[in-house]
């Protein structure tokens, strides 16, 4: 284009520049193809000698197209300064090669810790269904002692929690505001088990709007309730509001010292703390306090 003499800037003979530059970059092309995926993967380091009189034959086939066709990539006719820029072109090419080479493996590599990611997290949530059923149990076990009428019923709408808790474990995301309907009748099934219970739950408008991970604040409101229920005057305090760019949790329930003493798996809070660091990694803060008596939770998600 610079070069005032070239034909390209004669008339009628655009399209035969045109064609040269493109057979001029496609016999380039070739050339470097040839020595990088067959010369150089196949011979470079394994067979010294093949890759070396590979490497002089592909050489000396891209000086005389050079030399002798119109096709030239390098416009020298000095054989030295030709030399040096066909093996500056086979070096570039080399570079071209390595940093596809690079962005694959890493590609790979990604690819690979995503779906090793989403075993773990699958291997987690399954953990979550034995958990949460074992609570549930333990809830019966108790009704069945103090109010043997109720149980078929207390049976009936565990039966709906488990339901839901299995259907949304299969999921990747779900709404926040099923989760919170769940939340809702896991809530009003503690608190009809438990008529002292008293509990304070603040959600606001944007909650249908906003996807989470199924079933991740469950471990510490069972844990609030739990651990509440050991006191004369047990409540919970639970707030969920986002607005749409930022997720807030906060769970706060009154305790007795003696709590430390009952021995439980703690499989919820630990699974639940291995999950927010896989999906939320580097997007989430949490933050858990125990103090005067009072237990407080304070999760925040971005979204």
């Amino acid at each position: 284009m610079l070069d005032e003499k070239h034909i390209i800037h004669q008339e009628g003979h655009i399209a035969k520049a045109v064609f040269q530059g493109g057979m001029i970059v496609l016999i380039a092309h070739i050339q470097v193809y040839i020595h990088n995926v067959y010369l150089y993967k196949k011979y470079f380091s394994i067979n010294t000698l093949k890759y070396i009189t590979g490497i002089i034959f592909l050489f000396i086939s891209y000086f005389l197209i050079n030399y002798f066709t119109p096709f030239r990539f390098v416009r020298s006719e000095e054989p030295v300064t030709m030399g040096i820029s066909i093996f500056l072109v086979y070096l570039v090419g080399l570079g071209f090669y390595y940093a596809h080479k690079n962005i694959l493996e890493r590609n790979l590599l990604f690819k690979s810790e995503i779906i090793e990611r989403d075993e773990e997290i699958r291997h987690l949530k399954a953990q979550l269904n034995p958990h949460f059923l074992f609570n549930a149990l333990n809830n019966l076990y108790g009704t069945a002692l103090t109010d043997p009428k109720e149980t078929p019923d207390k049976i009936l709408e565990l039966s709906d929690l488990l339901r839901y808790q299995i259907e949304s474990s299969k999921k990747e995301h779900v709404t926040l505001d099923d989760e919170i309907q769940f939340i809702r009748k896991y809530l009003s099934y503690e608190q009809n088990r438990n008529p002292k219970l008293k509990i304070d739950f603040e959600t606001d408008e944007w909650i249908n709007r906003v996807s989470i991970s199924p079933m991740l604040f469950m471990p510490f409101i069972e844990n609030a309730i739990k651990y509440s229920a050991h006191t004369d005057k047990p409540f919970c305090f639970l707030s969920i509001k986002t607005d749409k760019k930022t997720l807030f949790f906060k769970m706060r329930n009154n305790f007795t010292l003696e709590r430390r003493k009952f021995s439980g798996t703690n499989t919820g809070i630990l699974n639940t703390k291995k999950r927010l660091e896989l999906t939320y990694k580097n997007k989430h803060q949490l933050v858990i306090e125990d103090k005067n008596e009072i237990y407080t939770v304070e999760l925040t998600i971005k979204l």
